[in-house]
């Protein structure tokens, strides 16, 4: 089990990357035309989403459970499994209009499941100490 402030830190991460991965999904379309002047096409490839969703995943994977040996809630796991059946299952089913309002959903179910790991987790350290 790793540590409370380590939790807290990759919490935090998570947030940031759930951001960053709605961000990129949502800005990508509407930028699209300017990336090959940047340099930058990798950013619209799909498999830097599919990359991006699988690091999303994973690390919400990881801290959702230690931080439920923590503080015992599974709240937040329902939101990582609402964030995690949106990305894997709303998004390719829905059109391409449709696209970024699954993902805004699928990031904010993420980043609301980190938010509360965060906070129940800081709430246990406290009542320890």
């Amino acid at each position: 089990m790793i540590g409370d402030r380590q939790l807290a830190k990759m919490d935090l991460a998570g947030i940031g990357l759930s951001v960053a991965c709605a961000a990129h999904c949502l800005l990508a379309p509407a930028i699209l035309s300017a990336i090959p002047l940047a340099g930058l096409e990798f950013i619209g490839h799909e498999a830097v989403e599919s990359g991006m969703i699988a690091l999303v995943a994973l690390l919400a994977t990881f801290t959702f459970l230690n931080g439920y040996r923590i503080h015992q809630r599974n709240g937040h796991l329902v939101f990582g499994v609402i964030g995690l059946a949106i990305f894997l299952l709303l998004r390719p089913a829905v059109g391409e209009s449709l696209e970024p309002i699954a993902t805004l959903f699928g990031g904010s179910a993420f980043v609301i499941g980190h938010f509360l790991n965060w906070k129940w987790s800081r709430g246990k350290a406290c009542q320890r100490a």
